[in-house]
């Protein structure tokens, strides 16, 4: 394998996925220096326009860079993540570096330690560029930050490219890192990844460290990668999966090489694929592209069933429950002493947390209980459950209703319908890239695997990705 010449290396080398620029910086093709100088270079072409940073760390990504490469020259190999730029959504406290929650509370906290997963990140050799943007405190969907501006889809500088974690999918869409870290509560990985054409991976609860990671609700925060691949998502997963002291929720489970497991056989594959409420309503041409993608994972050999999930119509209620109600009460002191500083729609959201009724709370967490029994025995069935991420394309920035066939409905409680059931549940859940509107606008499919058989859920995305080609697309570069 030849170096590839200066001239395509500037302009294709962050176009590539994060294990093809991996292997070419561990055959000696190119230094993690000349990646990360690339890179930043198009971080500051590209995101002008894009406003997937609130924050960018050009010198001390340098810095790491060249360590890095005296790291591999001297013969230590830090694993497939060494020297490969990323970045991390800005509620991941980084030691040293403004960590602001894209809010203006946090404004000036610069932390004196890393969160765990940033922390695993770096002992794997990554390359930390910069820190993404955000709703405010992980509290919204679409990336409009009232603090730090709004992050604009890089399929379509008009939509939103999802949220929370809405600067970490337009980042990675970008090409402006080769994977980052988000959050997901209610939805906030798996809509940006499927608002944005990326791989979005929502791991068991408990599987990855939040310590050092700013809270939207204890129970229900996940982190995770997007990534452009679920071979990516893969890599960075097993960095940073593990047991943490730290984390009273952290599992002690083993972790598997997630990577290494993509290519087992799949055997005899039993699918869900849910209908009812994860079906209906459904923007039509929606549905067509998710329908193509069952048929692809039919031709697997596996078995697809179409069937509903029971009590699904109780998870719109626990969502307006538990999560607002866990969210005031880490912000309670801050809504007291600073009321001022958050933005108007922010603390609306965190009054009526705040008014949440204890029997309310209670009722929900009964029936969120229940519910994860009932769907614990469900799952005994079936090795992975299949639907829509969600059910329309990117709605234009601002855009408060969206049509999904006869029906029109708040975008706010399409966008997260879908996918918060796995957070209440606490299962690992995907979204890959499977197919484009007739505007071009990319389209997901959510993939969900029993608790703790994360593996189960990256090899049939990967098998998925193998079949076909939509997570290699890449929007143009804004003009």
């Amino acid at each position: 394998m030849r170096p590839p010449d200066r001239l395509t290396t500037s302009t294709q080398l962050p176009l590539l996925p994060l294990v093809e620029v991996s292997n070419l910086i561990h055959l000696g093709r190119v230094s993690s220096r000349e990646v990360t100088e690339i890179l930043l270079d198009r971080i500051d072409r590209v995101n002008p326009k894009v406003h997937a940073f609130i924050s960018v760390q050009d010198e001390p990504a340098l810095r790491v860079a060249d360590a890095m490469d005296a790291l591999l020259r001297a013969g230590h190999d830090l694993g497939p993540l060494h020297g490969v730029p990323m970045a991390v959504k800005d509620l991941f406290a980084t030691k040293g570096a403004l960590t602001t929650a894209g809010s203006k509370i946090l404004g000036d906290w610069t932390p004196n330690e890393d969160a765990t997963a940033v922390a695993r990140l770096r002992s794997a050799g990554a390359v930390i560029v910069g820190k993404t943007n955000m709703d405010e405190f992980a509290f919204g969907g679409t990336t409009e930050n009232a603090h730090h501006g709004t992050t604009h889809n890089p399929w379509d500088l008009e939509r939103s490219a999802g949220g929370s974690s809405g600067g970490s999918g337009a980042a990675t869409s970008a090409s402006l890192a080769y994977a980052t870290l988000g959050t997901d509560t209610a939805a906030s990985i798996r809509n940006p990844a499927h608002f944005c054409g990326i791989t979005g991976f929502k791991p068991t609860y408990g599987r990855v460290s939040r310590f050092g990671v700013v809270p939207l609700a204890w129970s229900l925060d996940h982190v995770g990668p997007l990534a452009r691949s679920v071979e990516d998502a893969a890599v960075v997963l097993k960095a940073i999966a593990g047991h943490d002291p730290r984390d009273s929720s952290s599992s002690g489970k083993p972790v598997a090489d997630y990577r290494a497991e993509l290519d087992a056989p799949l055997g005899n594959l039993r699918v869900a694929a849910l209908r009812g409420y994860f079906w209906d309503p459904i923007d039509p041409e929606v549905a067509r592209i998710v329908e193509d993608s069952f048929a692809v994972i039919r031709g697997f050999g596996a078995e697809v069933v179409d069937i509903e999930l029971p009590h699904a119509d109780r998870f719109p209620a626990m969502q307006n429950t538990v999560l607002p109600a866990e969210a005031s009460a880490y912000h309670l002191k801050w809504m007291q002493d600073r009321p001022g500083d958050y933005s108007p729609m922010i603390f609306e959201r965190l009054v009526q947390g705040a008014a949440v009724r204890a029997v309310d709370l209670v009722n929900a967490e009964r029936a969120r209980r229940l519910t994860q029994s009932t769907v614990e025995e469900f799952m005994r069935s079936f090795d992975v459950l299949i639907t829509p991420t969600v059910p329309y394309t990117a709605a234009l920035l601002g855009q408060p209703m969206v049509r999904l066939g006869s029906v029109e409905i708040e975008a706010s409680a399409a966008r997260t319908r879908n996918l918060f059931p796995f957070n209440a549940l606490g299962l690992p859940a995907m979204s890959i890239p499977c197919g484009f509107d007739s505007r071009g606008l990319p389209v997901g499919l959510q993939i969900v695997g029993r608790a703790f058989e994360d593996s189960t859920v990256l090899r049939v995305g990967h098998a998925y990705q193998m079949s076909t080609d939509w997570h290699r697309r890449i929007p143009p570069e804004p003009a």
